[in-house]
């Protein structure tokens, strides 16, 4: 059998619910996914509107906290539910495993991006190429990390993948081969990362606009090969609290000279190339791409 999205769950993915007095039946996949969609769109934009009016534009590590609660309070219960009543499925079929098993995929992705980065940065910093100097005492620094760590999971690793990797590639799967549920999924990602980013600034750089595109591909595969959302969360995690740490200049933390070829580089195409074919290492079951998942 395909490694595949979902496991094997026989009642008819069927979600009821009430429009004008009367039920009706939400048959398509598709129809789950852009409502979700749509909820994940509104529900990240407004958790950022609401920090902002409690505590002003300006970065605040309280206004981080409150966001990443919101996200996650928010987003989550809010896949649960999707799950439940709208494809009437177990949650376990997400690839979200609560149990010591999830630990073996969390640890092969966060890897996955942090030993090319390593040596990303390495190169970089060997051959004078990127220079960075740390502004504040290297014991702030790390007494921050750990909190950075759990925001960032809070925030955008655990309730990005969930969703995406978890619930939206799920539904995609089960009406398109493999390789085009990521490819739909990177899309659908890709693009509401675009939105945000719009809504939030009202203009976005064709470098970032990119990386989520990107991004989106390289975690969807990763899900398909590992049948695991832990993979993505595990490469997410790492990307995000590195580069955040990084390139944060609200914090400021460092100052970065030619902070633009580290970011291309040691942050993105070394990892997100290195990625795949690193992760099958590890798992060396044959997909069938081409099938729907299982």
């Amino acid at each position: 059998m395909p490694q595949g999205l979902d496991s094997g769950a026989k009642r008819p993915h069927v979600c009821r619910t009430r429009t004008n007095g009367g039920l009706r039946l939400i048959r398509s996949p598709a129809m789950r996914v852009a409502i979700l969609w749509l909820a994940l769109l509104a529900i990240f934009h407004t958790k950022s509107v609401i920090a902002i009016a409690l505590f002003g534009p300006d970065y605040a590590v309280d206004r981080h906290i409150v966001m990443a609660l919101l996200t996650t309070g928010l987003a989550v219960p809010l896949v649960v539910l999707a799950r439940r009543y709208f494809d009437r499925e177990p949650m376990a079929g997400l690839g979200l495993a609560l149990d010591l098993s999830a630990l073996r995929p969390f640890a092969i992705g966060a890897v996955a991006w942090l030993l090319p980065f390593a040596v990303g940065i390495t190169v970089c910093l060997a051959l004078g190429l990127v220079t960075v100097t740390p502004l504040a005492p290297w014991s702030e620094i790390l007494a921050f990390v750990p909190l950075l760590i759990v925001l960032v999971f809070l925030l955008e690793a655990l309730p990005e993948e969930l969703a995406f990797r978890g619930y939206i590639q799920a539904n995609l799967g089960k009406i398109l081969p493999l390789w085009a549920a990521v490819a739909v999924q990177a899309i659908l990602f890709g693009s509401w990362g675009v939105a945000l980013w719009f809504l939030s600034s009202g203009d976005i750089e064709p470098l970032h606009a990119s990386l989520f595109y990107v991004m989106g591909a390289i975690l969807g595969i990763l899900r398909v090969i590992t049948s695991s959302v832990w993979t993505g969360i595990g490469f997410h995690l790492a990307f995000q609290t590195v580069a955040q740490l990084l390139l944060s200049a609200e914090r400021g933390h460092f100052a970065i000279e030619n902070a633009t070829l580290l970011q291309v580089v040691a942050l993105g195409a070394l990892p997100f190339s290195v990625a795949m074919p690193f992760v099958e290492l590890f798992y060396r079951g044959k997909v069938a791409w081409r099938d729907k998942a299982a």
